[in-house]
């Protein structure tokens, strides 16, 4: 990846995280759906990314919402468990012919039939640990459910219109 990729993904990640905080943190759709942009930092890293990187950066982002969320570090163990498993979801997930190194995490160079399942089982995986913390009983885990699928709808749709708004065809 080439320098000016990394200003764009470093820019993206700061501007995610203050729309984070200043826009999203008290926007739900009917009262179960949530929208976490900052996921974008770890959806959109490259591919090339090495996982204990993933996985720092990944408590940094949760550390800085569970602050200001007050949510005492449940999107800190729900970020970095999913920046742990993005290399498995990157195998679970591969192409037939493999991942080009040059690639870039994108709706225009790897297609909707790759890049939607990727950032659905990115964002179903963290909301759903999110949300089972968040409830701390098992009584809850039908509701938990509704608000992770409804969120994770709801992340893919914003997810979408970024991608269609950075698109550079």
């Amino acid at each position: 990846m080439g320098a000016n990729f990394q200003y764009k993904w470093v820019l993206g990640v700061v501007l995610s995280i203050v729309v984070q905080l200043l826009f999203l943190r008290d926007l739900a759709l009917f009262y179960y759906g949530f929208c976490f942009i900052y996921l974008w930092a770890i959806i959109k890293a490259p591919i090339e990314t090495p996982p204990v990187y993933l996985i720092i950066g990944g408590f940094a982002l949760g550390w800085l919402l569970d602050t200001f969320y007050n949510t005492h570090g449940m999107h800190a163990f729900a970020t970095v468990l999913v920046a742990w498993l993005r290399p498995t979801f990157f195998k679970i997930l591969t192409p037939a012919n493999g991942y080009d190194e040059r690639s870039a995490i994108s709706l225009a160079e790897m297609k909707w039939l790759w890049f939607f399942p990727y950032v659905a089982l990115m964002l179903f995986t963290h909301h759903i640990v999110l949300f089972l913390l968040e409830s701390s009983t098992g009584s809850l885990l039908g509701l938990s459910l509704l608000k992770a699928f409804l969120s994770t709808l709801l992340g893919l749709g914003v997810f979408a219109l970024l991608e269609l708004f950075n698109s550079s065809k």
